[in-house]
């Protein structure tokens, strides 16, 4: 689902057991992104495309943390869970930055 978050700082984006709650997110440039773990399974966060910016380990993303990632160039920054997804399938999400 699409959540627009250019009114918000920190946007949210939940993982909630095997899937991200909102999949595809629009912030505007500068903003936070708080990721929060709301499930009962361990996640993590891989950028598609490498070092777009930093990934969250799953030590780091057990159930009930949070993360803040802030986003502060325009463009596409596409990630997934490696546990229960790939880049295409599965448990996977993007953030639009735009300016």
């Amino acid at each position: 689902d699409f959540y627009d978050g250019t009114a918000d700082d920190p946007a949210e984006v939940d993982a909630v057991d095997n899937t991200f709650d909102h999949q595809y997110t629009e912030v505007k440039a500068g903003t936070t992104v708080s990721f929060r773990n709301d499930g009962h399974n361990e996640h993590d966060i891989v950028p598609v495309l490498k070092g777009s910016f930093d990934g969250v380990k799953t030590e780091d993303f057990e159930p009930g943390t949070e993360t803040k990632i802030t986003f502060d160039k325009p463009g596409d920054y596409p990630y997934y869970c490696s546990l229960h997804g790939t880049a295409t399938k599965g448990m996977n999400g993007a953030i639009r930055v735009v300016k």
